[in-house]
């Protein structure tokens, strides 16, 4: 049996401050006596996103300093005779500062991207049983950028699952949060074992329940029992 408990995320405080609409609780997964329903080792960008970051911040970086300091163009006979500087200068202060600020904005936007893909790919999907003081059963999420068994906590009628954009990928959905999160299925390891594609899928949503599995396209095979709907309460 899993259980979570909840936990104090100053982090969480930030980004959802209170009175901020969030279904969703911090929480650290404990008693883990069964294997998890899903797990999946993240992919080499995800596990290295802060050395990417730190890559990023040093091209960025540097290409701020040679276009501040190095941007030049060549400038007429008349005008070479009267610096000290040969036939080159340096390009007007408003065009190597609209190059700065696009470098930046790249950097910025390069090490977002990163971010926010490493906090939307699923790690860890544990279906948690209901716990005194709480009516419904949980889903309990640890991504990519989560630290040892912590992740968040949503209650299992919110959630839905949905079709990924291939075979291989399948996605999570939360009423009331921003975004979605991907299940990547290949490679994988469902119920404590790995297995193929389909078996890995079949299996996820075998133990889901059939609460809110949303739309699926005819080639995907979907036991009978299977249903779409809120998730009834146990």
């Amino acid at each position: 049996m899993h259980a979570v408990v909840g936990r104090t995320s100053r982090l969480s405080q930030i980004f959802h401050p209170r009175g901020a609409t969030t279904s969703g609780i911090p929480s650290t997964l404990v008693n883990l006596q069964n294997a998890p329903l899903f797990q999946r080792l993240p992919p080499w960008w995800a596990r290295w996103t802060l050395a990417l970051i730190a890559c990023d911040i040093f091209m960025t970086g540097s290409a701020i300093e040679l276009t501040w300091n190095r941007w030049s163009e060549k400038v007429s006979e008349d005008e070479a005779s009267l610096t000290s500087s040969g036939e080159y200068t340096l390009r007007p202060v408003w065009q190597r500062l609209g190059l700065c600020t696009a470098h930046l904005g790249l950097g910025v936007g390069l090490a977002a991207a990163l971010v926010v893909a490493q906090a939307r790919f699923v790690r860890t999907l544990v279906v948690v049983p209901p716990s005194p003081g709480f009516n419904n059963r949980r889903v309990f999420v640890q991504c990519a950028h989560n630290l040892r068994r912590n992740g968040m906590t949503f209650p299992l009628n919110k959630c839905s699952l949905g079709e990924g954009r291939n075979e291989t990928e399948m996605i999570l959905r939360v009423t009331g949060e921003k975004g979605h999160w991907f299940i990547g299925l290949e490679d994988s390891i469902v119920n404590g074992q790995r297995a193929g594609l389909p078996e890995n899928r079949a299996a996820v949503l075998s133990n889901w329940g059939g609460k809110r599995i949303g739309n699926w396209t005819g080639a995907t095979s979907i036991d009978s029992r299977w249903k779409s709907g809120p998730a009834r309460r146990a």
